[in-house]
C-alpha cells in the first residue's frame, strides 16, 4: 500500500512540474524578456482647463526609476512626453498642453523607466474652452450710472458666480486713461471725479471652473453717463 501511495504521489509531482514548465514557457513566450516590471502609476491625475489648452497635473510618488511620462488624448491620436527626474521625495509634474480646439478631452498618462517598461494607466476627463464659449458670455448688468456731487457712481446688479470681477475704463478728468478692477462682491463703485467724455466701458471676467489657468471676458460693454 506504501508503495503504491508512493508511485501515485511521483507521477502526480512529475504531472505537475510538467504543468509548471508548460505555463512558465507560456508566460515566457508572452513576455520574452522574463518578469513584467510596471513602473509606479502617476497619481492624482487633474486637469485645469483653459483657452485653448489644458494643464495637466499629476503626482510620483515612491517609484525612483521612472525617466519620463507620456500623455496621451484624442483616442492616441496625439501624444507628448514629459522627461522627470526623480528627487528623493513626492514630485509634482506640471505640463501644459497648447493649440487644442474648443471641446472635452480625456487625457491618458503613462510612466516609464530607462527600459521602456510602462505603467498602468492613469485616467481623467477635462474641457478646453475657447471662442464659443467666450462669445456666450453676457457682462454684469449696471442698474445705473449717474455723476453726482462732482464725483461718478455707478451701482452694479449681482455678479454671476463664476465671475471674479469686472474691469472697468475710462477717462479721469484730466484725460488719462484709467483702469479699475470692481470686486464681484462690490455692489457700488464710485470714481473720484466726473469721467471725461461721460462714458465708461467695462468687461465682465470669468473663470468656467475655480481651477481655470486662464480668465474669460464678456465683449466690451458702453455706457454713457
Amino acid at each position: 500500500m506504501k508503495c503504491i501511495r508512493y508511485i501515485c504521489f511521483v507521477l502526480a509531482a512529475g504531472f505537475a512540474l510538467a504543468a509548471c514548465d508548460k505555463t512558465d514557457k507560456a508566460y515566457k513566450d508572452f513576455a520574452p524578456g522574463g518578469e513584467i516590471t510596471y513602473p509606479g502609476k502617476a497619481d492624482s491625475l487633474k486637469v485645469n482647463p483653459g483657452k485653448q489648452r489644458a494643464q495637466l497635473t499629476w503626482l510620483l510618488k515612491t517609484d525612483s526609476r521612472i525617466v519620463k511620462c507620456r500623455i496621451y488624448w484624442n483616442r492616441r491620436a496625439d501624444s507628448a512626453d514629459v522627461n522627470v527626474t526623480r528627487t528623493t521625495g513626492v514630485d509634482t509634474i506640471r505640463h501644459t498642453l497648447g493649440d487644442m480646439g474648443e471641446g472635452p478631452y480625456v487625457f491618458e498618462v503613462y510612466t516609464f523607466n530607462a527600459q521602456g517598461d510602462r505603467s498602468i494607466k492613469a485616467e481623467a476627463n477635462g474641457d478646453v474652452y475657447g471662442s464659443f464659449y467666450e462669445s456666450n458670455l453676457v457682462n454684469r448688468t449696471l442698474k445705473s450710472a449717474v455723476i453726482t456731487g462732482g464725483n461718478t457712481k455707478l451701482d452694479w446688479d449681482e455678479s454671476d458666480p463664476r465671475s471674479p470681477g469686472v474691469d472697468l475704463r475710462y477717462k479721469d478728468a484730466a484725460g488719462q486713461p484709467q483702469t479699475r478692477r470692481v470686486p464681484a462682491t462690490e455692489k457700488t463703485t464710485l470714481i473720484t471725479g466726473a469721467v471725461q467724455a461721460g462714458s465708461v466701458e467695462f468687461q465682465t471676467l470669468y473663470l468656467p471652473v475655480p481651477n481655470a489657468i486662464d480668465t474669460f471676458r464678456a465683449a466690451t460693454a458702453k455706457v454713457n453717463l
